[in-house]
């Protein structure tokens, strides 16, 4: 299965713990022109300019941005502003964080263990991808990855796991010593610590190794390693952080789904749209409560629709006619797939009442993706350029785990794995051993 191992990471000189916040940048694809500009006056070590280098005018190609990354990545390593742990050791990514349930702040915790993990295809079936990646961004990440021949970001992969891993972790973290600690924007506390203790480490690689694991978030830079080792760069190996699909501070947040109002989705006028494959029952006058009530498991609807024409929550359950379209054309997906609310809001507004192929490209034009509620109930209630919105509740990470297992991979926009997990919290050389 699995087959993990200790490593000499590379991590920032700092004077203190709580000094990591200067250096550390969000994952490259959060990162817009603004956040760069923002984070490139922040400190003239931050982190984006090597995983986001500013392209200048001057620039051929794209490259040529990465080879001043790399140039600068060198400078800081000759110059000591960056430091090789002299030990092999696994370090651990804690965040502190907290969730709107219902518009109540709930914390939570969770703990991941970053290791370098052996590079293996899918096929396989030992490292699990769940969502489908692009070319353009997988390019740019390859060309980074040859020139500077670092692992710069974080991979997010979740183990499977009966709680013996978790266990592990907790055994781990215990031990462990703490080496930066800082609070993002949102207000997520990220901790790194490093574990030096060579059994516990051991302990951690055993476990794994009967495991297999998910990738949540970081399928560009996955594939962009295998190409690279696959054309004799590297090691083999990949950095990635591993949690547990036990950790009770695992969060999948749903995307709501906004329904744009244009002319590619002007066959869906109102939710009554839905009615030849879905019951609709209306609810009366939408509120956010109430919308809060479903997601927290009230009531039998598939999912709920506030109108933006009469303001008015609607419960939707797909019926017989839908489920019989759902059977008879399964486009060669398994019912678990098919069965995903997010699946039949493609399947039923956008294709049937729409009229509109359910791409990439024509999903983004017709929906926007939302994960807070409220944002996403004020953009029905009040914006006259939508319909309404659907409202889903989070995909159990069960399901999650037995669809890929199939060999499948979520529709667009289905999870959203939350905290996400920052660059430069530590780095591994491909060429060290």
């Amino acid at each position: 299965m699995a087959e993990t191992e200790s490593f000499r990471g590379y991590r920032y000189r700092l004077t203190d713990v709580d000094d990591l916040g200067r250096f550390v940048a969000p994952p490259y694809d959060m990162i817009d022109e603004g956040m760069r500009e923002s984070l490139y006056a922040a400190d003239p070590l931050n982190f984006v300019r090597i995983i986001q280098n500013r392209p200048e005018p001057s620039d051929e190609s794209n490259i040529e941005r990465h080879k001043r990354a790399q140039k600068l990545l060198s400078q800081w390593l000759d110059n000591g502003d960056i430091l090789h742990d002299e030990q092999p050791g696994v370090y651990a990514y804690r965040q502190r964080f907290t969730v709107d349930k219902s518009g109540r702040a709930v914390e939570l915790e969770r703990t991941a263990l970053t290791v370098r993990v052996r590079l293996v295809d899918f096929a396989t079936g030992i490292v699990q991808p769940h969502e489908y990646t692009l070319s353009g961004p997988k390019t740019d990440r390859y060309e980074l990855l040859r020139t500077a021949k670092f692992d710069t970001g974080q991979i997010f992969g979740i183990a499977r796991d009966d709680g013996s891993y978790y266990r592990a972790i907790c055994e781990t973290v215990a031990a462990a010593a703490l080496v930066g600690r800082f609070t993002d924007s949102n207000g997520v506390v990220h901790e790194l610590l490093r574990v030096s203790d060579q059994a516990l480490c051991t302990r951690v690689h055993a476990t794994l190794a009967d495991r297999t694991i998910l990738i949540a978030d970081g399928h560009h830079r996955y594939e962009t390693a295998l190409r690279h080792a696959h054309e004799g760069g590297g090691d083999g190996f990949v950095m990635m952080t591993v949690a547990s699909m036990a950790d009770p501070g695992l969060v999948v947040r749903p995307f709501h789904r906004v329904v744009k109002r244009n002319r590619l989705s002007e066959r869906f006028d109102s939710v009554r749209a839905l009615e030849p494959f879905m019951d609709v029952e209306d609810r009366g006058e939408a509120t956010l409560e109430a919308v809060y009530g479903f997601l927290e498991g009230e009531g039998s609807f598939d999912m709920v629709f506030v109108d933006g024409g009469d303001k008015h929550l609607y419960g939707l359950t797909v019926n017989e006619k839908g489920d019989a379209h759902r059977k008879e054309d399964r486009e060669s997906l398994s019912d678990a797939w098919n069965g995903l609310n997010v699946s039949k809001i493609n399947r039923f507004c956008v294709r049937e009442a729409m009229g509109q192929p359910t791409d990439g490209t024509i999903l983004h034009d017709v929906l926007d993706y939302i994960n807070d509620a409220g944002k996403a109930f004020k953009r029905a209630i009040s914006d006259s350029t939508v319909t309404g919105t659907f409202f889903v509740r989070p995909i159990p990470i069960e399901t999650i785990r037995d669809i890929v297992s199939r060999g499948e991979r979520m529709p667009q926009k289905s999870t959203n794995f939350y905290p996400k997990l920052y660059s430069g919290l530590v780095l591994r050389s491909l060429e060290s051993t």
